[in-house]
């Protein structure tokens, strides 16, 4: 037993890399770090009957229904009923539990003169949706039947709408805001519904869909999922691509059980605070490691502590990152095989010694990997030990 829980410890740590290569952009500021585009949807058809009986198509883009408008060249009518240049899926890890953030970007836009319709005034617009990973799995139900409309509501933690904002600094908005809901423990103020329907054109499989966009009061959203109304979701317009465009963007995404199903042992909580490290929630992984030796004190493995000393280090708390690096330093593998891993975490100690400005300790860690082979060890000493 003791043999296997160290083969899938040495598994995950070799996934995890060193502390140096981690990115912790939001991490000082302790808010949840929402990951780079996991999957994206950057065409679609969308669909609308107009009011004189004729469908009409655009790109990225659900027409009016009013015919004369779309005849028109006005920029107001070109967006349409609803539009976007893309939408993403990241992942984000909220107090040890996976989250998705839907961003649509999608342009807008306004007159200053609306009833003279003069100068057109473009704005970028981005729409955000903070929700459950689990959730994912309801926009591609297994199993779907021809031809029927499918409705799931996603249960949003948050959302909002930002209008022409700062493509560097709208993440750590977003963050601000899922953080904002799980202190305050707030009802978001909308949801996002989302219909679909899997049928076949010309031979070849399609998913139509639409998202919904309302209030989050039972009172508004219940009426979509009316029978009679859930099968008019899609009767009129909604958007249009490829089966496995549609499933490439849903799945591209991989929920984690691990994260979903409470851990319950040494090595469950020890997996899932290595997801969130990796995840870049170092205050959830820091948890879930102490859970782990709580629930099994025996299972004392340097892996953990170096894990720990890891996240402490991206937290910027030095000296506590020194103590469990030298904890681990202790706990020696008699293993060969997790030799490597243990040199490793001696690097990172290194690393740790050098944000403490100790720069001979430092130089004994560099020296000692540089005889294992650790190439990295090489350049540093040349760099800091003279």
């Amino acid at each position: 037993m003791k043999n296997l829980t160290s083969q899938l410890l040495v598994l995950l740590l070799l996934v995890s890399g060193t502390i140096a290569a981690q990115k912790s952009d939001r991490s000082a500021d302790n808010l949840p770090a929402i990951g780079d585009v996991m999957s994206a949807l950057r065409n679609a058809t969308g669909w609308a009957l107009q009011d004189n009986g004729i469908w009409i198509s655009s790109h990225n883009c659900i027409p009016n229904s009013d015919a004369d408008k779309n005849k028109s060249s006005e920029p107001q009518n070109k967006l349409g009923r609803h539009n976007f240049d893309i939408i993403e899926l990241h992942e984000v890890m909220v107090h040890g539990r996976q989250h998705v953030v839907m961003i649509m970007k999608s342009e807008k836009g306004e007159y200053e003169f609306s009833t003279l319709r003069y100068n057109w005034r473009k704005t970028d617009q981005l729409d955000y949706y903070v929700f459950r990973a689990e959730k994912l799995s309801e926009l591609m139900p297994e199993n779907m039947l021809p031809d029927h409309t499918y409705l799931t509501n996603l249960s949003l933690v948050t959302g909002g709408t930002l209008t022409n904002y700062n493509k560097h600094t709208y993440l750590t908005k977003i963050s601000s805001d899922i953080q904002r809901a799980w202190v305050q423990k707030t009802k978001s103020d909308k949801t996002l519904l989302w219909a679909m329907m899997r049928t076949q054109i010309n031979g070849k499989w399609v998913i139509r869909f639409r998202p919904i966009d309302v209030f989050n009061k039972k009172e508004i959203y219940f009426r979509y999922s009316d029978p009679d109304n859930q099968t008019k979701l899609l009767k009129s317009y909604y958007y249009e691509v490829p089966l496995e465009t549609y499933s490439s963007f849903v799945k591209g995404l991989p929920v984690y059980d691990a994260l979903i199903v409470q851990p319950a042992t040494f090595l469950e909580y020890f997996k899932r605070g290595i997801a969130q490290y990796d995840r870049e929630d170092y205050n959830g992984a820091l948890q879930d490691f102490n859970r782990a030796i709580e629930v099994d004190p025996l299972q004392r493995t340097f892996l953990i502590y170096a894990f720990m000393g890891s996240s402490w280090h991206k937290l910027k708390e030095y000296k506590k990152a020194e103590q469990m690096f030298n904890i681990a330093y202790d706990l020696k593998p008699d293993d060969a095989s997790l030799s490597k891993d243990w040199y490793r975490m001696i690097y990172n100690r290194g690393l740790n010694r050098l944000a403490m400005k100790d720069r001979d300790g430092a130089c004994a860690d560099f020296h000692q990997t540089s005889v294992f082979g650790i190439e990295e060890s090489d350049k540093l000493i040349k760099k800091y030990c003279k």
